[in-house]
């Protein structure tokens, strides 16, 4: 079952979120490929219908939840996921299970 990996967060050190998007993107890409991911959406746009919500919307396909986890803690990835964290707040990240087909 496909499972979404979905984040939202804001950028407090533009400087430092520049290495990592667009600095890191291939490292990111990569990764998430090698465990069979899609980056279906990555922006800085959107509509917040109800609160707010963080600055960055990012919705990444992988084939289960299983594959979401080991991404996430990919030795090749953390280096980028490092600088992404350090330029970030008010984080949010949600590993969800796609439904039964």
């Amino acid at each position: 079952m496909s499972a979404f990996f979905i984040i939202n967060y804001d950028v407090v050190d533009q400087n430092l979120y520049a290495k990592y998007n667009p600095g890191s993107n291939a490292i990111t890409a990569s990764t998430v490929a090698k465990h069979g991911g899609t980056i279906l959406a990555a922006s800085d746009s959107g509509i917040d219908i109800i609160g707010q919500q963080g600055q960055i919307k990012v919705i990444i396909q992988f084939p289960n939840s299983q594959a979401a986890k080991v991404w996430l803690d990919d030795p090749e990835y953390a280096p980028a996921k490092a600088i992404r964290l350090a330029a970030t707040d008010n984080i949010n990240q949600y590993i969800v299970d796609g439904l039964a087909q």
